[in-house]
């Protein structure tokens, strides 16, 4: 049995940020669903959520870490312990700067569309791959996202975190550390911020103008009136995903208010109220039946957490 959350580990949170008892998880997720976060814990700033991680730790009571939400299911049932949240939408909202040997930190809190639009402020570029691509830095890092014009290795060179006792560390990125939607860091590491590489940009017009046909592109592509964690699962070597998902008919298979969308089959939508439920149990549907049909493996690239 764990340790309760008592009224004064509440109280030296709250003085980090905020707060949240009993929180609602949908109000922190794309997928807009989950349970509540029993205490949701949003630092402002590094040193807060330093802080957070050692009293957490100190009190031995589980830790969630989220970022942005965009690609986490969280259960119905909600997640117990305390839940720090590393998202936009916190007390921390998360600066950029540019360092004298001519990189640029960011805090993991920093949105990556705000990141995009500063550094072509800045007249830099090389962060195009991140555009559309929903969540903040901090997340992206975790997971290594990317699309097929890069991923965030490319650009990284140094990663701040907190260890799982709340001390601050620096770590010098390199390339054999990334993998295919993972990046390896010490175990319950809290990424707080990053330094990235870019190249000054010769036409910044054009630059801006490629974002713009990216997003443009995406929007086309993608069902984004709808609440989604975007795709779902990995592509499996030598496969596409949603091409596997389409040709086992899968296309618009629903199983409560979540539905497999009939624009990008690799993205399940929240189309009408759904519980966290109704979303996993259509994930494992997909791998099920995509398992059967061709003997492939599907591998979820959301993260799940939290009770279901």
């Amino acid at each position: 049995m764990r340790n309760p959350i008592t009224s004064e580990l509440i109280e030296k949170l709250a003085a980090q940020g905020c707060a949240l008892a009993n929180e609602p998880m949908s109000r922190h997720t794309t997928f807009k669903v989950g349970g509540p976060a029993e205490l949701l814990v949003c630092p402002s700033g590094p040193r807060q959520a330093a802080a957070v991680v050692s009293l957490v730790n100190e009190a031995r009571i589980p830790l969630t870490v989220i970022g942005g939400g965009s690609n986490l299911l969280v259960g119905d049932r909600g997640i117990p312990g305390i839940t720090l949240s590393l998202g936009h939408d916190g007390a921390w909202k998360g600066e950029m700067r540019r360092c004298a040997d001519g990189t640029v930190y960011a805090d993991a809190t920093v949105p990556k569309e705000r990141f995009i639009d500063w550094c072509l402020d800045e007249g830099l570029e090389g962060a195009d791959f991140m555009a559309g691509i929903p969540g903040c830095l901090g997340g992206g890092i975790v997971m290594n996202a990317g699309t097929f014009m890069g991923n965030f290795i490319d650009i990284l060179t140094r990663i701040e975190y907190i260890d799982r006792k709340g001390a601050s560390k620096s770590l010098e990125v390199r390339r054999e550390m990334a993998h295919y939607r993972r990046m390896d860091m010490e175990e319950g590491a809290v990424i707080t911020g990053a330094v990235f590489r870019l190249p000054e940009s010769a036409d910044i017009r054009s630059a801006r103008a490629r974002i713009r046909a990216i997003l443009d592109d995406r929007g086309a592509k993608h069902p984004l009136q709808y609440p989604s964690a975007g795709s779902v699962f990995k592509n499996p070597d030598g496969h596409s995903s949603w091409k596997l998902i389409d040709e086992a008919g899968l296309k618009g298979y629903r199983i409560g208010g979540a539905m497999v969308s009939e624009l990008h089959t690799n993205f399940i939508v929240n189309v009408d109220g759904a519980s966290a439920g109704d979303v996993r149990a259509l994930i494992e549907h997909v791998r099920d039946t995509v398992s059967r049909r061709f003997s492939i493996a599907l591998h979820p690239e959301v993260r799940m957490t939290g009770e279901f």
